[in-house]
């Protein structure tokens, strides 16, 4: 897994740590600033890789945090998630989306599963690394029965049949 950076703002403890904990399960860095303020602060200086937001946070709104950061151009690369528990339904969730550009608006309670499924939708995949062209020209140049046997080695065992003539 690449090495990413979450940026959680929130100022309660046990929200802290119910959002915190299953994110370094899941392999991430997380660092924490505790108001509007430190928050936007601390993007500028870490340049996250995603950033979670409670909305109702002290010294700057967690909404006009996200706007904050999603008018500078680091910001507009990087992924905002607002979460909330006090501003629930659809008319919230359309104001922080299209009013204040959050990529994803989470209701609490949620849960890991959900939390870790909704950012890894929106940090980037880890890049593939691409065939290079000497192990192309070896399978270009194989036989039948050798591609089967790499393929036998790379995939686990099952009984189909290796070739429609054997």
């Amino acid at each position: 897994m690449p090495d990413y950076t979450i940026l959680l703002i929130d100022y309660e403890p046990r929200s802290i740590e119910r959002t915190r904990r299953p994110l370094i399960e899941a392999g991430w860095s997380v660092v924490v600033a505790k108001d509007g303020l430190a928050g936007i602060k601390t993007f500028h200086d870490l340049a996250p890789s995603l950033v979670l937001v409670e909305a109702m946070i002290p010294k700057k709104h967690g909404f006009e945090v996200c706007q904050e950061i999603k008018k500078s151009a680091q910001g507009k690369r990087t992924p905002v998630v607002i979460l909330t528990a006090v501003y629930r339904g659809r008319k919230y969730r359309s104001q922080a989306v299209h009013l204040y550009g959050c990529d994803e608006y989470l209701e609490k309670p949620i849960g890991d599963e959900q939390l870790v499924a909704a950012i890894r939708r929106l940090l980037p995949a880890p890049a593939q690394p691409e065939t290079g062209p000497a192990e192309r020209e070896s399978l270009d140049s194989a036989t039948e029965q050798e591609i089967l046997a790499r393929l036998d080695a790379l995939l686990p065992g099952d009984d189909a049949p290796k070739s429609a003539s054997g």
